[in-house]
């Protein structure tokens, strides 16, 4: 019986349970050593991960602007100079609009760029031609027999220029009157007066000699 001797232990590695420095601590948390490492560490594990998730139908709140201490885009400030500028254009442009709008305003709507004489002589005119046209009409019906020639004369001398006459009167009062003048517009009576008494007898005396002549 001899003396009994420690056995040798090997350096860097420490027994089962021994928190040497080499060794894994007793209860340690390494891995492979009963306990996870970390959250990471534990794969299966409901509710733990390494980095929190949001959840179906949450809602992330979001800042409103210029909160957080960071202010709003400040206004550009306006010059008084320009802003003068401005208003003074508009009021020119205003008042060139204005003038305009008077110009046309004392223009009447039939023939607006003629003159008041040209204009009466013109729609006269016209209101003669359309009775000589009526009484071509009514010479012809005198041919066949419906019209007689009392009637016919009576309408050439008297009825169709009388017509015509107060059709150009009563054109020139509606539609040849500026809307900004006031009382009634110059309607030339000796003038239509003249041009439709005498236009439609002359019309009748030309187709008379028209009607000689390719006989």
């Amino acid at each position: 019986a001899g003396p009994v001797t420690a056995p040798a232990t090997v350096p860097g590695a420490g027994s089962v349970g021994d928190g040497g420095p080499g060794g894994a601590p007793a209860g340690g948390t390494g891995p492979g050593a009963g306990e996870p490492a970390g959250a990471a560490g534990a794969p299966g594990r409901p509710g733990v991960g390494a980095y929190p998730q949001v959840g179906v139908g949450e809602t992330k709140l979001a800042l409103p602007p210029g909160a957080g201490g960071v202010p709003g885009p400040r206004p550009a400030e306006t010059d008084p100079t320009t802003e003068l500028e401005l208003a003074r254009r508009y009021a020119d442009e205003s008042d060139r609009h204005g003038q305009q709008a008077e110009l046309l305003a004392q223009r009447p709507a039939l023939l607006p760029t003629w003159s008041p004489v040209a204009r009466a002589l013109a729609v006269y005119a016209g209101c003669a031609a359309v009775a000589a046209v009526l009484m071509v009409v009514m010479v012809l019906a005198s041919g066949v027999g419906l019209v007689d020639g009392f009637t016919l004369g009576a309408w050439i001398c008297a009825g169709l220029p009388a017509l015509s006459f107060f059709a150009g009167y009563l054109v020139l009062g509606r539609w040849g009157r500026p809307a900004m003048v006031a009382g009634a517009p110059p309607r030339y009576v000796h003038l239509g007066f003249l041009i439709c008494f005498v236009a439609v007898p002359v019309a009748y005396v030309a187709y008379l000699l028209l009607f000689r002549l390719l006989r």
